[in-house]
């Protein structure tokens, strides 16, 4: 205690100078309409000083929730996007009375990226317990990723669109003309098209979706434009590069499409003719 009187005696000037000035601005504040308005805007501009570390600080260690929350509303957003598009009949329908969509999204996020293999495979934190079963397309916040290959109850492994052996359905969004997409093991931003006709007209920067012909994918997902292309030396066949529309070495979270309609396709391509 007695360094606390030392202290005050110590300091006595100053404290009282302290004392003064706070009651000579509490005075001048309650006497006076302008000098009570610039104190409080001094008193803001203070507090904004002191607060907005502690902001910044708190902002910081929110982000996780922060991208929880907007990818939970992307989410939202795709499932609203697939079913305005299936009442607008751009996917197919099975009722144009109906107003579902026969897809669904579910966000999740990437636990290991895989770019440098020549068969890559992703694997997301969401599983059966999600509903996420074995071929169920994947998609980015710009296009297709892959498809989903196997599943536990609460992860899922993705067959990434960069797999040497697989093959994706898409078309030309200017003219419905479809090829087969396909990874040769180089670039991870870049893909080939092939079974393009040479009677068909191709230039550079044209856009190319999915087909929509598989149980995997809706039609019309983004999926990149022709960054070059070529005539095979038979003629008869252009060979072409796609540029991807994602970036495949910077992901993060991804929306797995569910098809409603899944089943009962598979059954019918399984039927014996």
């Amino acid at each position: 205690m007695q360094w606390v009187l030392n202290a005050i005696i110590r300091y006595k000037n100053f404290l009282l100078f302290l004392f003064l000035f706070n009651l000579g601005l509490f005075i001048s504040g309650t006497q006076s309409s302008y000098h009570n308005s610039q104190i409080a805007k001094s008193s803001l501009v203070i507090s904004g000083f002191i607060h907005q570390p502690f902001r910044q600080l708190n902002s910081y260690f929110d982000l996780a929730d922060e991208n929880k929350r907007l990818v939970e509303e992307n989410n939202a957003l795709k499932n609203r996007e697939l079913v305005r598009s299936y009442q607008t009949g751009v996917l197919p329908r099975r009722n144009r009375n109906s107003g579902s969509s026969q897809y669904w999204s579910k966000s999740a996020k990437i636990i290991r990226n895989s770019f440098t293999q020549s068969r890559n495979i992703l694997l997301i934190d969401k599983g059966s317990n999600d509903s996420i079963d074995r071929e169920m397309g994947v998609i980015g916040p710009k296009g297709i990723i892959g498809i989903v290959n196997q599943t536990s109850g609460n992860y899922a492994s993705v067959l990434s669109i960069l797999y040497r052996d697989l093959k994706i359905n898409a078309k030309f969004i200017k003219s419905n003309v479809f090829g087969s997409l396909f990874w040769q093991g180089d670039n991870p931003n870049e893909m080939q098209l092939s079974d393009i006709v040479s009677i068909n007209v191709v230039e550079i920067g044209d856009t190319l979706v999915t087909g929509g012909m598989s149980s995997y994918f809706p039609e019309g997902i983004p999926i990149g434009k022709v960054k070059s292309f070529e005539l095979l030396e038979n003629g008869g066949y252009y060979d072409i590069s796609v540029s991807l529309f994602n970036n495949m070495t910077d992901l993060e979270y991804v929306y797995v499409i569910g098809n409603k309609d899944r089943g009962e396709i598979i059954e019918l391509l399984e039927r014996e003719p």
